[in-house]
């Protein structure tokens, strides 16, 4: 039987996103008791929690989230230990067992901070070089524990995304994922007419 490892922090009234953004509101509507059902109402921006910025969130593209195949949020996975690394600068060498169409997860531990200020003030960010290494390995989804690859102007987000590279953000519970190897990942985001969505990302260990 396979294991299904959760990646995804759960989404609350209230929970933390990123400075500047609206804030999260989900609150209960209706109640079986006095409704006859129950209901909740969520309001927010796409890129609450855990979420997957697609292309036409930081270039010229046209292509709504909703308009990208299924096949771009699904494929094997690799995990890379970066803890305690404050610029992510990985040579070539680095990517000798990535395969075209991977997924690359990068495990930082800054999700220990998740709704903290240092959460967003101080987390690591990529160099330009893993950024254009990633696009050379014809990576489909680059994700991270921790808010953005990168700080303004973004220019790791303009690299991965006019090159068709999707990006993870808010990931959590990756230290789950040290003891293998590789695994598949699933990141399927709602099918919705918008730059980027949430997005429930579960590992399938086989």
């Amino acid at each position: 039987m396979p294991t299904y490892i959760d990646l995804s922090h759960p989404i609350s009234d209230s929970m933390p996103v990123y400075p500047g953004d609206p804030k999260v509101s989900l609150l209960q509507t209706a109640s079986l008791e006095a409704e006859g059902h129950t209901d909740f109402t969520l309001t927010s921006g796409m890129h609450l929690g855990t979420h997957l910025d697609g292309p036409m969130h930081l270039t010229s593209s046209l292509t709504r989230i909703a308009d990208l195949p299924l096949e771009r949020f699904a494929g094997k996975g690799f995990l890379f230990n970066v803890v305690g690394q404050k610029i992510i600068d990985l040579p070539e060498s680095a990517f000798s067992h990535v395969t075209p169409g991977s997924v690359i997860l990068f495990y930082t531990g800054f999700d220990l901070y998740f709704g903290q200020k240092q959460y967003y003030q101080s987390y690591p960010c990529f160099s330009e070089n893993t950024a254009h290494e990633l696009v050379k390995q014809q990576v489909k989804i680059v994700g991270m524990d921790s808010p953005s690859p990168d700080y303004e102007p973004y220019n790791i987000h303009h690299i991965l995304l006019n090159n068709h590279v999707l990006i993870l953000e808010n990931l959590t519970n990756l230290s789950a994922l040290l003891p293998y190897r590789e695994f598949e990942l699933l990141a399927f985001p709602l099918r919705i007419k918008a730059d980027s969505s949430p997005v429930r990302v579960v590992a399938r260990i086989v």
